[in-house]
């Protein structure tokens, strides 16, 4: 049924939680045999077939739909769809053209709410911002003009005096493409309401800088990534942390939901898990107790983890445990501040997960590249594949279930 692809980009407030998520869609390169207007029609039958909720949660829906959807389609399925919490994402010309914007501002009266992209297209006098609750302004697009730094703040500052009225009534300002944690910082600083880029998802370096997690976690980490670890080890080094144990039964009982029977001791969590997965759920527990990060870096790292599981297992490489331990580690220099090498450094992981995190080499090295392609909806590497559309996406929104779930769990829901 899910014969398009589907991904998310989380947008951030100036408080690093995530309000909204930008939905992309479309096919790898050797199934394209349609235009985007049929991909855009496969995407909304998936939508309504699963509920928007399963894509986004409580949060906003950011959706770029083609003009023939968007006139044809699109009114009559809006009653089926929770019209609040979809932002139609549109350009400059869009607005321009009668019909179009006369079909866009029925949708608005109805509910939805209107994105301007104005990437290429600053000329803010020209055009009928009053119809907008967002804009987006592009600073890979500005980059690519502007060479310093100062230049770009420069050119920022310029665009949001020029929509400093409209800004009372509400209009917010969405800034795509940053890049590290210094251009948010600055960005905020100049008013910017809201954020789009890796920016995450790396690590901010900086000389000195405190390790947000106790030597005695990352301690337990290396021990428990050790192939060589017996059971008994595993359960003595769990059983020395009381706190630790307890949010790994509530854990498990949360992800596990489907038991009849609740897992209501140590040992009982490790039969239940297996040896090789518990250090994944510890690192897990890791990363959700960093508590300066945004809790998106968990959800990402559990989504990425679920998928690299499934789609390892359907590709026929590695274990299903290596897999979803490769996947969450990928996002550990980010979460720690550290470059990944010298994280990796300190973790007795085979060959075969360390490779496949610096390098992306190996079988399992080509799964993580995919998962990470799929993230950014980078559809092409993904036609290499020996596997559908159709599974890709049910494992994305196998691991977006999956990952509610596991938050639960972690008491960081929604």
């Amino acid at each position: 049924m899910h014969e398009v692809l589907i991904t998310r980009q989380p947008v951030f407030d100036r408080h690093l939680d995530t309000v909204a998520y930008e939905l992309r869609y479309g096919q790898p390169v050797s199934t394209l045999q349609s235009g985007a207007s049929s991909n855009a029609q496969r995407f909304l039958d998936t939508v309504l077939e699963l509920g928007l909720d399963a894509l986004v949660g409580a949060r906003l829906a950011i959706v770029s739909f083609p003009p023939p959807v968007m006139v044809s389609s699109l009114p009559d399925l809006l009653p089926l769809l929770p019209a609040d919490r979809l932002v139609l994402a549109a350009g400059p010309d869009d607005l321009r053209e009668p019909e179009l914007r006369g079909v866009i501002r029925r949708l608005l009266a109805s509910g939805c709410r209107l994105l301007l992209n104005l990437a290429d297209d600053p000329l803010f006098t020209a055009l009928p911002l009053d119809d907008a609750d967002f804009i987006r302004l592009s600073l890979r697009h500005a980059r690519a003009k502007l060479d310093r730094r100062r230049a770009l703040e420069r050119w920022l500052t310029e665009q949001l005096a020029d929509v400093a009225s409209y800004r009372s009534g509400g209009l917010r300002v969405l800034v795509s493409d940053v890049q590290d944690y210094r251009e948010f910082v600055r960005s905020r600083d100049l008013g910017v309401d809201l954020f789009q880029g890796d920016f995450l998802f790396r690590p901010i370096l900086v000389r000195g800088r405190r390790q947000p997690v106790s030597s005695a976690a990352l301690f337990l980490l290396a021990r428990l990534s050790d192939p060589a670890i017996e059971f008994e080890e595993v359960e003595r080094l769990l059983a020395q942390d009381v706190q630790l144990t307890y949010k790994l039964l509530k854990l498990v009982n949360a992800v596990w939901f489907a038991r009849r029977t609740r897992v209501e001791s140590l040992r009982q969590a490790l039969l239940v898990l297996g040896l090789r997965s518990v250090a994944a759920w510890v690192a897990v527990l890791v990363l959700a107790g960093i508590e300066r990060k945004p809790v998106e870096l968990v959800r990402t790292a559990l989504v990425r983890a679920r998928m690299c599981e499934l789609v390892a297992g359907a590709l026929g490489v590695s274990s299903r445990e290596t897999a979803f331990l490769t996947g969450l580690l990928s996002v550990l220099d980010a979460a720690l501040d550290v470059p990944l090498a010298d994280t990796l450094a300190e973790l007795p992981l085979t060959s075969e997960v360390t490779e496949a995190l610096l390098y992306h080499r190996g079988p399992l090295g080509r799964v993580l590249a995919a998962v990470l392609s799929y993230e950014v909806g980078h559809w092409s590497p993904l036609a290499d594949l020996p596997i559908t559309p159709m599974l890709l996406t049910e494992a994305f929104i196998d691991a977006l279930a999956f990952t509610a779930q596991a938050l639960v769990g972690l008491d960081l829901a929604p």
